[in-house]
C-alpha cells in the first residue's frame, strides 16, 4: 500500500481515533467536505485517507449515498476502558441528581421492564434497543446533554463492538434485568447512595463476564 502524505496521514489518524473511540460509532456517514473542514485541509488527502480505511476494512462505500463506519473490533483494554468511563459517567450523573434533590418517576421504567424480561431470550437485539431507551429516560432527568450522549455512545460501541462481545452481553441480560429492578427500587426511595452502589455492581459483572468470556 502507498505510503501516506503528511495531510493523508494526519486525516487517517484523526479517522481512526474518531471511530475507536465510540464518537463515530456504526453506520455513520462519513462527509469528506465536513471533515475537511473541521481538519482544515483539502478533501484529496480526506479522500485518499478514506478510501485506505474502506480496504482496510473500517468503512465501506455504498454506491451513490457514500462511506458509512463499519463494524470495529474492539480489545481487551478498550472494552475495560469504556465500562470504566461508563461508571465514572454514571456515578457523576447519579451524585448531581442527588445533590439537585431530583425525583425520577419510575413509573416508565418498571412498565419498560416488562419488555426488557419478554426479550431476554430473544436472539434479536430487541433486548438492547429497550435497553438504550430505559437508559434515556433515566437520562432525561440529567442536565448536561453532552454528558448523557456520551454514556449512550459508549454503551452502543460495546453492543456494535464486531467481536465476541455482543454475544457476552446477550448472556448477561438476565442479570442487568435484575440490578435494573433493584436500581428502580432505590430510585423510587430517592436513595441514590445506593443506586450507583448498584450500578458500580452492576458495571463489575459486566466487566468479569467481557474478561471470562475472553479467556474461555
Amino acid at each position: 500500500m502507498k505510503k501516506m502524505n503528511k495531510m493523508e496521514a494526519k486525516a487517517y489518524t484523526f479517522m481512526i481515533s474518531q471511530m475507536k473511540e465510540a464518537n463515530w460509532t456504526k453506520g455513520k456517514q462519513l462527509k469528506e467536505l465536513d471533515i475537511s473542514r473541521q481538519l482544515e485541509i483539502s478533501r484529496t488527502p480526506v479522500r485518499r485517507a478514506l478510501n485506505r480505511l474502506i480496504e482496510e476494512g473500517y468503512v465501506y462505500r455504498i454506491p451513490n449515498k457514500g462511506v458509512f463506519v463499519g463494524d470495529i473490533s474492539l480489545d481487551l483494554n478498550q472494552r475495560k476502558e469504556r465500562i470504566y468511563f461508563l461508571e465514572a459517567l454514571l456515578q457523576h450523573i447519579f451524585y448531581t441528581l442527588q445533590l439537585d434533590e431530583v425525583t425520577v418517576d419510575t413509573v416508565p421504567l418498571t412498565d419498560l421492564m416488562d419488555d426488557l424480561k419478554e426479550t431476554v431470550s430473544l436472539k434479536s437485539d430487541d433486548f438492547e434497543a429497550l435497553e438504550i431507551k430505559f437508559w434515556r429516560l433515566l437520562l432525561a432527568y440529567h442536565s448536561n446533554r453532552y454528558m448523557n450522549e456520551r454514556v449512550i455512545e459508549t454503551m452502543l460501541s460495546l453492543y456494535q463492538d464486531s467481536s465476541q462481545t455482543p454475544i457476552i452481553f446477550k448472556k448477561s441480560r438476565a442479570m442487568k434485568v435484575t440490578h435494573y429492578a433493584k436500581l428502580i427500587e432505590w430510585l423510587n426511595d430517592n436513595n441514590y447512595t445506593y443506586a450507583r452502589r448498584e450500578i458500580r455492581i452492576l458495571l463489575n459483572q459486566i466487566l468479569i463476564n467481557l474478561i471470562q468470556g475472553i479467556d474461555d
